[in-house]
């Protein structure tokens, strides 16, 4: 029951930002020149400095409470975030300071811009009205 909540309140704030997303901004599927490359993974995609999982440990704005403990899990052109066992898979595209996600199946794409502070990873969703993660490596 837990997890049906869960994972009901993620498709919610995904349709209440979707929503209110006003100006819908393209990136290019094919800007390989923002994509910091180190290597690529065994199905050919770029690696970037955000490759991993990243926890979500403290969030700030809207439904705060709900996304601490969401993890990010970045892989090449690949992302899926999620709390458990629900897991929201999609694609992903990596700049210096964007990065996107687009859920498989689904033709919206939410932006996010990101920085570090030392080993924090800040995550803002564009159009979110000041949602804020800071997340951990795992």
């Amino acid at each position: 029951m837990k997890l049906l909540k869960t994972s009901m309140a993620i498709l919610f704030a995904a349709s209440l930002l979707t929503a209110c997303e006003g100006k819908d901004k393209k990136v290019s599927e094919n800007n390989e020149a923002d994509i910091k490359t180190e290597n690529t993974t065994t199905d050919k995609s770029p690696v970037t400095k955000l490759d991993g999982a990243w926890e979500i440990k403290r969030a700030e704005g809207s439904m705060s409470e709900m996304n601490v403990g969401t993890v990010y899990e970045f892989k090449g052109n690949k992302l899926s975030f999620g709390k458990g066992d629900f897991k929201n898979p999609g694609k992903t595209e990596v700049t210096d300071s964007t990065f996107s996600f687009q859920a498989d199946g689904n033709e919206f794409k939410f932006m996010y811009n990101y920085k570090f502070n030392g080993d924090t990873l800040v995550v803002e969703m564009q159009n979110s009205g000041g949602q804020i993660f800071h997340m951990t490596k795992q």
